[in-house]
């Protein structure tokens, strides 16, 4: 039985489609908000009201190396939920099983690699962290994209849940024998 059946009066068709459209422009944003720091990272200036040092030139090479890590990871889902969206717009939900469960492991190894390395990143900063507005934004960013995140994970779960009982259903009607994963 799926974690949910509707979703914000939506179909779990729908909400994933919904939510693909979600992950796509908040990861393209997120990209965007990384090549800035990265383009930022040779500047030389340091932050009045917050850090004495300039700024991050201690660390360059750690914040260089999580920008093109995270920045590829972006890149990657990126490219599979735009070929979710095909599908799932598309296809019959068969055709298409095993790549929404391929996505929604790669979706949640997605949200945890960016979980850790922003915790890498926000821990740097430690006590100076609410001194900067646009360090604030961007944590604020991060954990609302962290919850939309695990929010979308559910949807995705429940949408597997829901296609995999449909095929039970239709296998069932046809005659011929379906083993339910959890069955």
């Amino acid at each position: 039985m799926a974690l949910l059946k509707r979703f914000l009066c939506w179909r779990l068709r729908t909400a994933t489609i919904v939510g693909f459209i979600y992950v796509f422009i908040t990861v393209a944003s997120a990209l965007l908000l990384r090549a800035l720091d990265c383009a930022a990272m040779w500047t030389d200036f340091s932050i009045s009201r917050g850090f004495d040092i300039p700024w991050r030139s201690h660390q360059w090479q750690a914040f260089l190396a999580s920008d093109v890590i995270v920045s590829v990871c972006h890149i990657g889902i990126i490219l599979l939920t735009v070929y979710m969206m095909y599908n799932v717009m598309m296809m019959h939900f068969v055709l298409y099983m095993k790549t929404m469960q391929l996505y929604n492991y790669c979706f949640i190894m997605y949200t945890f690699t960016e979980f850790c390395f922003s915790i890498f990143e926000f821990s740097f900063y430690g006590m100076n962290s609410f001194r900067r507005e646009f360090v604030v934004f961007i944590w604020l960013w991060w954990l609302m994209r962290t919850a939309g995140n695990s929010v979308f994970m559910v949807v995705l779960f429940s949408r597997m849940t829901e296609m995999e009982e449909d095929m039970a259903l239709d296998l069932k009607q046809s005659g011929k024998k379906y083993i339910h994963s959890y069955a």
